[in-house]
């Protein structure tokens, strides 16, 4: 005996909708039969899938960890549905796009564009994914490209280091530092600091930096996205150093950059799929991503030239 397809559907109704009385609203039946099929599940499992307070219900971690696959299942027949779509109106391409959060903010937007140019109609999915859950999934063959601050080998699968240029330091517009057109480690002595977790492969490189110069920050905060970096440089909580790319973003956003004295070259890690159909538009996007990055790297030179 196996899980049926209506026992899935009935347990992923309930964790979306959050009660057994919306989810039989959803799958136009009855909470009784809801809550039998329910009763059958948990019984056929061996555990518990829900605490029961009267008539109120909450997942278990065991329902928890069971709705992250069940809803895996459920994006991927999002994704066929919508290459359906894309199909029947002669769509000439279809990508699934797996990127860290700070690519689908700076050089995606830059290469879609150029590549819905020479692929009008194209169906282009982009999931903006952490790091570890990225890797996973393209081992998975979940996704066609692959957008990473690390490069690993996977069968089936073609890696490449983009160069995005070096880190840059970023101020407040009006700090006194803005003052000088490139910042060594020494400049940053007790300062106010705002960075990555510990866990940042770039935020140990630039630790490694500062202890090897005996340079002692004053951390305010940490965070885990670039663009949250810049949100608080830009609101005065402290001054940083990230990615040219995001950096490149919040350029008009009460920033200020500035040249980091220690070259740190910061690269895109990009996984591509060599499996057919799809290889070749992955391919061509993979053209556009390197003329965006171009692009990104022109401009932060500008910024840098102007000081």
């Amino acid at each position: 005996m196996r899980l049926s397809q209506r026992q899935i559907e009935i347990f992923h109704a309930v964790m979306t909708e959050k009660s057994v009385t919306a989810a039989a609203t959803s799958l136009r039946t009855s909470q009784p039969t809801i809550s039998r099929e329910l009763r059958d599940l948990e019984q056929y499992l061996g555990y518990d899938l829900f605490h029961r307070f009267g008539k109120r219900i909450t997942p278990t971690e065991q329902a928890q960890a069971l709705y992250t696959v069940v809803r895996r299942s459920y994006v991927g027949l999002e994704e066929i549905s919508r290459a359906a779509t894309a199909i029947g109106g002669r769509s000439t391409a279809q990508l699934r796009v797996a990127s860290l959060p700070a690519y689908a903010d700076t050089v995606l937007p830059i290469a879609i564009e150029s590549f819905l140019k020479m692929h009008p109609g194209a169906l282009i999915s982009i999931h903006s994914i952490e790091e570890a859950a990225l890797q996973n999934e393209l081992t998975a063959a979940m996704f066609d490209l692959g957008l990473a601050e690390q490069g690993q080998q996977f069968g089936g699968v073609a890696t490449e280091a983009i160069d995005a240029g070096d880190v840059v330091c970023i101020l407040p517009a009006g700090h006194p530092l803005a003052q000088k057109q490139v910042l060594a480690p020494a400049d940053f002595e007790d300062s106010e600091f705002v960075y990555f977790s510990k866990d940042d492969p770039y935020r140990r490189k630039l630790d490694d930096v500062f202890t090897t110069a005996g340079v002692t920050r004053r951390y305010i905060v940490e965070t885990t996205t670039a663009s949250s970096v810049c949100a608080m440089v830009a609101r005065g909580v402290g001054i940083s150093i990230v990615n040219p790319l995001t950096a490149a973003h919040n350029l008009n956003r009460g920033l200020v950059v500035r040249k980091f004295s220690v070259p740190i070259a910061y690269r895109i890690h990009l996984w591509r799929t060599t499996k057919a159909p799809r290889a070749t538009f992955a391919l061509r996007f993979t053209k556009g991503l390197h003329d965006a990055v171009a692009e990104i790297k022109s401009k932060v030179h500008q910024a840098l030239s102007l000081t």
